[in-house]
């Protein structure tokens, strides 16, 4: 059995699957779910601080620490993708990268170990860099640079 170690996920979902263990080093694999990055729009009312706005990339220590567990041990990285983010680090040192839209833990783990195949694509493109973001037209859409991937990107196996 796998040692597991666990990041914004349910324990005794993951136990099923392997033992779960507190610190990255004990760990044969790591799961980790993230979500798009977001902040509040500066003076943007109480709409503005309901929606998700803000740049689309982890950045400072959260984007240090989400790395540094990234070289520690293989690390299969969900992202919640509420709207689209910039991940090329974070895609490039993952071991596996899923993106979801609100699936639970257990379907979540189902996924990763093989109870059932994913299927879909991205309903938006992924960036390559906040430039590339910062440089798109506000009215065309797929239209940033050298996008990380690509409108309608998915596999499954």
């Amino acid at each position: 059995m796998k040692c597991i170690y666990l990041g914004y996920l349910d324990d005794t979902k993951a136990a099923k699957f392997g033992t779960v263990v507190d610190k990255p080093e004990l760990a044969d694999i790591a799961i980790i779910r993230l979500q798009t990055p977001s902040g509040v729009l500066p003076n943007s009312g109480i709409l503005g601080r309901l929606m998700r706005a803000g740049d689309l990339d982890f950045k400072g220590k959260e984007k240090e620490e989400i790395l540094a567990l990234l070289t520690k041990v293989p690390t299969i990285v969900d992202i919640y993708l509420s709207r689209p983010a910039v991940i090329p680090e974070i895609s490039a040192a993952s071991k596996g990268l899923l993106a979801t839209f609100g699936a639970s833990d257990e379907a979540l783990l189902d996924v990763i170990f093989g109870n059932f195949n994913p299927r879909g694509k991205l309903p938006v493109e992924m960036p390559s860099s906040m430039d590339a973001v910062r440089k798109q037209k506000e009215d065309m859409p797929y239209d940033s640079e050298n996008p990380l991937y690509k409108f309608g990107f998915g596999l499954s196996y």
